[in-house]
């Protein structure tokens, strides 16, 4: 078994968005392991820079982790904002059959009533009952969009910055994704490793947009929990936010199974 160096892996970084990365990793390790690390598996060998494809999700609020499969991803970043639901609408086969094949992946005990209410929301949407499956998907994503948000790791200076911190989870759980993305100002590159992170959150802030219900004020033009449970109308449990509501619960999920075989593995291994 050959060895593979971290600095050799940090040296091929600048290799992982080319459009050919695919067919060079299958004899170069190192390029395989930068590109496992520091890019979702839906974005390998689209050749798309990162900016191009979280502006998708910022902008719209359709999930680009994991979902959809690479060749909706393209079609995705090509097209006008006012054009991405018809995109989604025309590969609507595709990504459900993305979004099952996913699905399938997570298996672990841990997440197994998301895995299966998620599954049957996407039945319901295969059936015709697509008010229905956005529902459920809402549902279920509302929690799932809520563990996305929170930091994986977060540093602190003393017990009153934790405390402070805390208080800010609590209050502020609905924007702390937000918060997040705005950490990295205009015109500031991501750093390889946050764009894994940014990839999953992306979509969030649209999902979490304010709405309160109050008389004459704009139901959202995008996927909304708060429009959704506040004040569901045939008008925003569309066929469209149905399908994203699918696509972004499956995201999520499949990232915590990730993080769920992580857990594990660091737990059999602190056992031995």
């Amino acid at each position: 078994m050959s060895i593979v160096r971290f600095q050799d892996i940090i040296d091929q970084f600048e290799h992982v968005d080319d459009p050919n990365v695919l067919e060079l990793a299958k004899t170069n390790p190192a390029l395989r392991h930068a590109l496992e690390i520091s890019r979702p598996e839906n974005w390998h060998g689209t050749g798309i820079e990162p900016e191009t494809i979280l502006a998708v999700a910022k902008e719209s609020g359709i999930p680009v982790a994991w979902v959809p499969p690479p060749k909706v991803l393209k079609a995705l970043v090509t097209a006008m904002p006012a054009d991405r639901p018809a995109v989604l609408r025309r590969y609507e086969t595709d990504i459900l059959a993305h979004c099952r094949e996913l699905l399938r992946e997570c298996d672990d005990e841990w997440i197994s009533d998301e895995q299966t209410l998620l599954g049957r929301a996407l039945k319901a949407y295969e059936a015709g009952h697509h008010e229905a499956a956005m529902a459920l998907a809402v549902a279920v994503g509302e929690p799932l969009a809520l563990w996305a948000s929170v930091p994986r790791v977060t540093m602190f200076d003393s017990e009153a910055a934790k405390e402070a911190w805390e208080k800010t989870r609590k209050k502020e759980k609905y924007r702390l994704a937000t918060m997040e993305l705005a950490a990295v100002g205009p015109g500031q590159k991501l750093r390889r490793f946050d764009v894994l992170r940014h990839a999953l959150i992306a979509p969030i802030p649209k999902f979490f947009t304010p709405f309160y219900a109050k008389p004459g004020e704009a139901i959202p033009d995008t996927l909304s929990r708060h429009a959704t449970v506040h004040q569901p109308t045939v008008r925003h449990l569309t066929v469209d936010n149905a399908l994203v509501s699918i696509m972004l619960g499956t995201s999520i999920l499949r990232d915590e199974q990730a993080w769920c075989e992580e857990v594990r593995m660091d737990d059999a291994l602190a056992d031995e």
